[in-house]
C-alpha cells in the first residue's frame, strides 16, 4: 500500500512539474516577439531539412540563377545549375528585385528571405522556396559565418 502511494505521489509530482514547465513555455512564447535577425543557415541544411526552417527568416548562400520571370533559383553549387540538378530552392522575386539584382545573376550570392518548405506546380522538384527576399549580395567562399547581419 505504501509503495503504491509513493508511486502515485511521484507520478502526481511529475505531472505537476511538466504542467508548470509547459505553462511557462507557452506564456514565454506568447509574450516574446519574433526575431528580427535572420538565422544563418548553410544551404545544405536548407536542402536537407527545409521544414525545420519553415516560416523563418534565414541568411544563406548559393549560386543564383535568374533565367526568366518565373525561373529564379538558388543552387547549392554552380554545377547543380549547369547540369540541371534540383539541388536548390526556388526564389520568389519581384520584377523590381530581378532588375536590381540582375548583375549578380550566375554568381554566388548571399541571400536573406523567408523559407517555405515544399513547392508545387511548375517547381515541384525543388525542396522549398525563399520568399520576401530582403537582401542579395555578392558572396565569396568561406565567408558565411563572417558576414555581418544588417539591422
Amino acid at each position: 500500500m505504501r509503495r503504491r502511494l509513493v508511486h502515485s505521489m511521484s507520478w502526481l509530482i511529475g505531472l505537476v512539474f511538466v504542467g508548470t514547465i509547459s505553462g511557462f513555455s507557452i506564456s514565454r512564447a506568447q509574450t516574446s516577439s519574433p526575431p528580427t535577425q535572420p538565422t544563418i543557415v548553410p544551404m545544405i541544411q536548407l536542402l536537407s531539412h527545409p521544414e525545420k526552417y519553415e516560416g523563418q527568416k534565414v541568411l544563406t548562400h548559393g549560386f543564383l540563377s535568374m533565367q526568366s520571370e518565373r525561373e529564379n533559383h538558388l543552387y547549392l553549387h554552380k554545377e547543380d545549375y549547369r547540369f540541371a540538378l534540383m539541388n536548390g530552392v526556388v526564389l520568389r522575386l519581384t520584377q523590381a528585385q530581378r532588375e536590381r539584382f540582375e548583375k549578380l545573376n550566375l554568381n554566388y550570392v548571399l541571400i536573406e528571405g523567408t523559407i517555405h518548405a515544399g513547392v508545387g506546380g511548375h517547381d515541384e522538384g525543388y525542396c522549398g522556396e525563399i520568399v520576401d527576399v530582403t537582401r542579395i549580395e555578392s558572396w565569396a567562399w568561406g565567408t558565411l559565418n563572417k558576414v555581418p547581419v544588417k539591422h
